[in-house]
């Protein structure tokens, strides 16, 4: 029976990761960017928000979708997910060239962000379920294979790119990812209830919580919105830094194939962040980790705001390590704070703030280089964005020092497949 568990575990969370993997396209705008601005004759501050929005369309999904799959489970939540974001990929693939970006916000943006906060969610949520004596684990797995859709296809966009238009080669990825993430859609399953209390009880010396809060429950206390506020202002740096990798490190005397290579190891770093964070927070404990990890988001916001050539390149990296560690160490910790049973729509609520994150500071950066002709302003706020974030997380740590403690809560509960 233990070797047959230990196979639906590989396989289920196997089949997880890969759909998380092929909607992780949000983050690959930087290798469309140019090709489109092109296409379709756009502005390119216009063409600096279509990920802001589908980022904050993407933070609207996986609050959905967390509701949506605490209900129904991950499995149907995939499928409705897959099918939004193959379909607004494929469509925005059929606009013509002229056509106002405002309709490419919509298809590509809101209808393929939605589903992949979608599969997101049910991702994240599904394989804590496998895992609920090592939270800090499965949100690595699961961010850490979202992440790693820029390595996997950044050079898939660039070679199509060296051949297609923009257009078409939003056609074949969407058709592609649409058939790998469907196929192993039918794959996903969560664990019956014996497995999950073997797995509690040999969690052995952890604290323990012994209750969960429902969303509702959760947003009448102050850490709740002291936790929103550290998803709105941490990832700052990044969101401005996002549209700019490959354009600004052209700028900053990368060739152009440089400039590709370094935008398609943000997914590596973006990868290592997650995967390197989320078990050490298992170990240091989730706030201790979140310090380490502000710490190194100011150190690459003023390395941002000067360095050039070999310096910029790894600067990149090291913002993206630095965005990666939270993306996987914030699910476990609101996991641990408000309990396991409601943690898909209590994290997909606070998601919002990373998604109003994206739009805001990606418009105040296109608004500070318009004013002042530079970066420099941008990655200014980059670095304050990472101190205040200090002080929210210490703030939160004062009023329950425990919140830095791992915990283990019986109360996981299997949800239907």
């Amino acid at each position: 029976m233990k070797n047959s568990n230990n196979k639906l575990q590989l396989s289920a969370v196997a089949a997880l990761m890969i759909t998380s993997l092929c909607v992780g396209i949000v983050y690959i705008w930087s290798a469309f960017k140019l090709s489109a601005v092109e296409y379709y004759s756009w502005t390119s501050s216009a063409a600096n928000m279509v990920p802001s929005i589908m980022l904050f369309a993407f933070t609207a999904g996986s609050f959905s979708g967390g509701y949506l799959q605490d209900k129904i489970g991950p499995k149907k939540t995939s499928f409705i997910g897959i099918f939004l974001f193959g379909g607004g990929i494929f469509v925005s693939s059929l606009l013509p060239s002229g056509i106002s970006i405002g309709v490419f916000y919509i298809t590509y943006g809101v209808i393929a962000g939605i589903g992949s906060g979608f599969v997101y969610s049910s991702t994240l949520n599904g394989i804590q379920k496998w895992f609920p004596d090592r939270l800090g684990l499965a949100s690595g797995l699961g961010a850490a294979s979202f992440g790693l859709s820029t390595v996997a296809f950044s050079p898939v966009c660039s070679a199509l790119l060296s051949r297609f238009n923009v257009a078409v080669t939003l056609r074949i990825l969407a058709v592609f990812a649409f058939a790998i993430a469907l196929t192993a859609c039918f794959f996903i399953k969560l664990p019956s209830a014996e497995f999950t209390q073997e797995r509690i009880a040999h969690a052995s010396g952890r604290k323990v919580t012994t209750e969960s809060k429902n969303l509702g429950e959760a947003m009448r206390t102050s850490k709740f919105w002291l936790f929103f506020l550290c998803l709105f202002f941490y990832n700052g740096t990044w969101n401005m830094l996002t549209p700019l990798i490959k354009g600004l490190g052209m700028e900053r005397g990368l060739a152009e194939g440089i400039a590709i290579l370094c935008l398609s190891m943000t997914g590596v770093a973006n990868t290592l962040g997650r995967i390197i964070m989320a078990p050490l927070s298992d170990k240091l404990g989730r706030i201790n980790t979140m310090f380490l990890l502000c710490g190194i988001t100011a150190v690459s916001a003023l390395g941002l705001s000067a360095l050039t050539g070999a310096g910029y390149f790894f600067i990149v990296l090291l913002t993206a390590f630095s965005y990666g560690g939270p993306s996987a160490v914030y699910p476990a910790l609101c996991t641990d704070m408000f309990g396991p049973k409601y943690s898909g729509r209590n994290y997909g609520f606070l998601m919002l703030g990373l998604g109003i994150s994206s739009v805001v500071f990606n418009a105040i950066s296109n608004g500070l280089y318009a004013a002042f002709g530079s970066y420099l302003p941008t990655f200014i706020m980059g670095l304050a964005t990472a101190v205040i974030t200090f002080v929210l997380i210490m703030i939160i740590k004062k009023m329950s020092p425990s919140a830095a403690d791992l915990r283990i809560s019986p109360d996981v509960q299997p949800a239907n497949a």
